[in-house]
C-alpha cells in the first residue's frame, strides 16, 4: 500500500470516528433529556400521591425513579469515555449500561402492566380531561374515588355508575388510579427512553469496535477542552 493510499485510509477512518462520536453525543443528549423528563415526572407523581397509602404503585415509581437517576450519572460517564477514547473502560461501561438499561425497561414494564392506567389517569385528571373511558372499562370512579368529583364539581358523571344509571346502588366507589392487571398495550410511551438508549447502545458498540480496529490512542480531556477539538 502506497503512502497516498494509507493517507486516504487514515482520513476515512478519522471521518468515520468523528461521525460516530458526533452521533453518540447527540444520542447522549437525547437520552439525558428523556431521563431528566422521566425523573421530574416520577417525582411529581410520587409527591402528589405520597399522602395516600392506598396508592401502592408509587413504590414502583420510586424504583423507576432511582434507576433513571442512576442512568443520568452513567450517561455523563459515557460522554467522558467517548471523548477520551478509553477502549478498556468503554467496554466495561457498555456492559454496565446494557444491564442498567435492561433493569430500567423491566421495571417500567412491571409498572405499566400491573398498573396499566395509573399514568393515563393521573395525566388526564391534571389536564381536566374526561376519565369516562376508564370508568366504563374498569368500573371505577375518579382518581381515588367519587369524592374527587364531589370536591371539584359537586356532581358525579354518569360513567361512575353501572350502565350509566345514576342510581346510588350502582355507584363505583373505587378510584381508577390503582386498578391492576387490566389489558394494556406492550408498546407504550413510557418505553421511549428505553428505545433511545437501545439505539445509543448500538452506536456505542460500533464506536468501540471502530476504536479497537484503528487502535485509536487515548485522549486527555484537558487537552481536548484546551484545543476545543471535541470531535
Amino acid at each position: 500500500m502506497t503512502d497516498s493510499e494509507q493517507e486516504v485510509q487514515h482520513q476515512e477512518s478519522e471521518s468515520k470516528l468523528i461521525a460516530l462520536r458526533c452521533a453518540l453525543l447527540v444520542l447522549f443528549f437525547v437520552c439525558f433529556a428523556s431521563n431528566l423528563y422521566n425523573c421530574v415526572y416520577h417525582v411529581q407523581v410520587i409527591v402528589h400521591y405520597s399522602e395516600f397509602p392506598a396508592c401502592e404503585f408509587t413504590s414502583y415509581e420510586s424504583l423507576v425513579l432511582t434507576v433513571a437517576i442512576l442512568m443520568q450519572f452513567m450517561l455523563v460517564i459515557g460522554v467522558y469515555l467517548v471523548l477520551t477514547q478509553k477502549i478498556r473502560d468503554l467496554r466495561v461501561f457498555i456492559m454496565l449500561f446494557f444491564l442498567a438499561g435492561w433493569l430500567q425497561m423491566l421495571l417500567i414494564l412491571v409498572l405499566t402492566q400491573r398498573y396499566p392506567i395509573a399514568h393515563d389517569v393521573h395525566f388526564r385528571w391534571q389536564e381536566h380531561r374526561s376519565l369516562a373511558h376508564f370508568e366504563d372499562w374498569f368500573g371505577c370512579c375518579g382518581v381515588l374515588g367519587p369524592d374527587d368529583y364531589l370536591l371539584s364539581t359537586g356532581q358525579l358523571p354518569s360513567s361512575c355508575f353501572d350502565n350509566h344509571s345514576n342510581l346510588t346502588k350502582d355507584l363505583h366507589y373505587n378510584g381508577c388510579l390503582n386498578k391492576e392487571n387490566g389489558n394494556s398495550a406492550i408498546l407504550r410511551y413510557e418505553f421511549l427512553t428505553s428505545l433511545f438508549q437501545l439505539i445509543l447502545l448500538v452506536f456505542l458498540i460500533m464506536f468501540y469496535l471502530h476504536l479497537k480496529k484503528i487502535k485509536a490512542p487515548k485522549r486527555n480531556l484537558h487537552s481536548v477542552w484546551k484545543s476545543r477539538i471535541v470531535l
